[in-house]
């Protein structure tokens, strides 16, 4: 299925975080290096282009970001000025971790699921991203509960492990593991009547 709009999910969450500015929900601590934390992120529709399919957001700060939705954008005629968009992005979430062999290559692997919105509603999407990933671990912190690791583009990232089942006394520094990733972002419209 084709995206909402033509920037991808993350980039959109980069382009309203700085151009709008209107992080609604943030860590009161700065996170981790590389710690993926819930964003949620809103602004105001104030002008829309039906030839190009652009729509300018300003965020509560001000600043403005033009979205241009893809050619098979489901119901972009149903957007009106004054119009709420919000990008959620959900923390990503360990879905499983465990060692592989040493000799192992840093690799990286990602599946997209998108629903869209029912026809004649508001535009929006629902993207579910799985991403599976065998990098080399640079720290554990069993309190915190994550770890950090280095990717194949030699990036660190450091992600949250909810799930009590994986044991993280068994994973060492050093060691090559393969991680299972999940997030979750949805970009919806709303009338502001409607929240």
């Amino acid at each position: 299925m084709v995206p909402l709009f033509r920037l991808t999910s993350l980039s959109l969450l980069a382009a309203l975080a700085l151009g709008a500015g209107a992080a609604q929900a943030q860590p009161k601590t700065p996170p981790a290096v590389g710690l993926a934390e819930e964003a949620v992120i809103s602004g105001k529709v104030i002008d829309i282009d039906p030839d190009t399919k652009a729509v300018l957001v300003q965020g509560p700060r001000g600043n403005v970001v033009e979205l241009v939705a893809g050619d098979e954008a489901r119901n972009f005629g149903n957007i009106r000025k004054g119009d709420i968009v919000t990008l959620t992005r959900g923390a990503a979430v360990v879905a499983q971790l465990e060692p592989v062999g040493s000799k192992d290559v840093a690799m990286a692997e990602q599946v997209d699921r998108t629903s869209r919105a029912a026809e004649g509603g508001k535009p929006g999407l629902t993207r579910e991203v799985t991403t599976t990933v065998t990098g080399q671990i640079t720290s554990v912190d069993a309190k915190a509960r994550t770890v950090t690791f280095r990717g194949p583009r030699e990036n660190l990232r450091t992600v949250k492990v909810q799930d009590p089942a994986i044991d993280l006394a068994s994973i060492k520094v050093g060691q090559m593991v393969k991680i299972v990733l999940r997030e979750v972002i949805a970009i919806s419209v709303k009338s502001p009547s409607a929240g």
